[in-house]
């Protein structure tokens, strides 16, 4: 995949359609995850304060769009639309990508989280890419296990790595590295 094509507006799934994301999400954004400070712990990004931090977010992820190599994701219910999670596509080069995911709490353990990396694994099959790599942090055994079952190798540990500011502010600590190949999976 050449860095220049673009990427879908949308990716379906069974249950959910992965999408870009609007202004007008900001509230759902902010109500169902971003805010909650149990479904933001392991995160690297501080737990939102304020609707208007939520919002600021929103614009830049609407100015990644901007540019060529990918953005985040908004993950809904493909039947109700309602906003339950994020996830992502970042081209590093036109063979390799990052990803993450996050879930509102009420929709954990229902699989959606495996749901939405394997729409995200598919886009990466169909463009051709080589690798498609994500992190968690070290002691988030849901978040590895997610991605071991959408075919993701673990490559390792990566110490002194990230900041988790939920968990522990100031301080860098360490994360799993997972990657998914197309000649393993």
């Amino acid at each position: 995949m050449l860095i220049g094509e673009s990427l879908p507006r949308e990716i379906k799934t069974q249950r959910l359609v992965l999408r870009r994301p609007q202004r007008c999400d900001a509230a759902q954004v902010h109500a169902s995850w971003a805010s909650d400070p149990e479904a933001a712990k392991y995160m690297s990004w501080a737990r939102h304060t304020s609707l208007e931090l939520t919002e600021q977010v929103i614009d830049l992820w609407l100015s990644q769009w901007e540019g060529t190599s990918g953005g985040v994701f908004l993950i809904t219910d493909a039947v109700s639309g309602e906003v339950i999670g994020s996830t992502g596509f970042e081209l590093e080069n036109p063979f390799v990508a990052s990803t993450g995911y996050i879930l509102a709490k009420q929709y954990w353990g229902k699989g959606f989280a495996t749901e939405a990396l394997d729409g995200i694994v598919n886009l990466a099959r169909e463009r051709g890419l080589q690798r498609l790599f994500a992190h968690c942090h070290y002691a988030h055994e849901k978040s590895a296990h997610v991605m071991e079952k959408c075919g993701f190798a673990f490559e390792g540990r990566l110490r002194n790595y990230m900041e988790f500011p939920n968990l522990s502010p100031g301080k860098v600590t360490d994360v799993l590295l997972y990657a998914w190949i197309p000649t393993l999976a």
